[in-house]
């Protein structure tokens, strides 16, 4: 149990896709603008990710390694990521609501996904720590993804200088975030 919530904590604070792999930037940059695009886009990881990592933790146990096909591992990937998004698009409404339409696709190519499936064959996790794995990146894009949202709230009301105007004091509040997310690094060995 203990290592559950150690794998959980550390995919989610100390090793977060965004501050620390620089992975989930530019998918969290841009829905941070909006709040509805934030919330949108994090329901969606919250199911796409977990998903997303067992069912390819699962096809490269089964079936790239016995069949030594370890090369077309990302090929593989990006192909799953498409089924999955597509097998979520036509699932029935009240599993994927709020404006899935919309936000499906989004989710589905940004590098996220990707990134988290790869991180999570790099750790060789077995299907549970993979799903386990896939929780816990997906909650630390919601909470970054929430932080940057109520901060772009924050500094759209406060009194910017014009050089720092824009995307330059979201980069520098993400440098300042990641700093304070080092802090965390010495919670899990």
């Amino acid at each position: 149990m203990e290592e559950i919530f150690l794998v959980l904590i550390s995919s989610a604070l100390i090793n977060n896709i965004i501050v620390s792999h620089v992975i989930g930037t530019d998918p969290a940059l841009v829905a941070a603008q909006r709040r509805d695009v934030a919330r949108g886009i994090s329901n969606i990881m919250l199911i796409l990710l977990p998903i997303t990592t067992v069912i390819a933790s699962a096809t490269t146990q089964l079936i790239l390694i016995p069949l030594q096909l370890q090369y077309l591992q990302t090929l593989v990937f990006v192909m799953l990521i498409i089924m999955v998004v597509y097998a979520l698009r036509v699932w029935p409404k009240p599993l994927c609501k709020y404006g899935s339409e919309i936000f499906l696709p989004l989710a589905g190519i940004n590098a996220t996904v990707l990134g988290t499936l790869l991180l999570n064959q790099q750790q060789d996790n077995n299907l549970f720590y993979s799903f386990i794995f896939g929780l816990g990146t997906a909650i630390g894009f919601v909470l970054m993804l929430a932080l940057l949202t109520a901060i772009n709230t924050r500094v759209e009301m406060a009194d910017v200088p014009a050089p720092f105007k824009g995307p330059s004091i979201t980069l520098i509040t993400l440098g300042l975030i990641s700093m304070a997310f080092l802090g965390f690094s010495g919670l899990v060995k």
